[in-house]
């Protein structure tokens, strides 16, 4: 699916169980969702360059820091 800049794409990744959405912008890879422990608990994935694996956070808490680190930044 794609959304002007944005694209996500749907895939079965042999890593998960679940399937999962790769989210690019401009044909950059940005985040990697995913709902290995339930359809109710979305989490975001980011790549790490090191190589030392992903940082993961749910999805919910990360749309609400961006939500409020957004609005200080209005004030």
């Amino acid at each position: 699916m794609k959304n002007g800049n944005w694209q996500a794409t749907i895939l079965s990744d042999p890593e998960h169980e679940h399937l999962v959405a790769e989210m690019s912008f401009g044909g950059q890879f940005l985040l990697l969702l995913d709902r290995e422990q339930s359809r109710e608990n979305v989490c975001v994935s980011f790549p790490v360059k090191d190589g030392a694996g992903e940082i993961r956070v749910p999805l919910a808490d990360f749309v609400a820091q961006l939500q409020a680190a957004a609005a200080d930044l209005c004030r």
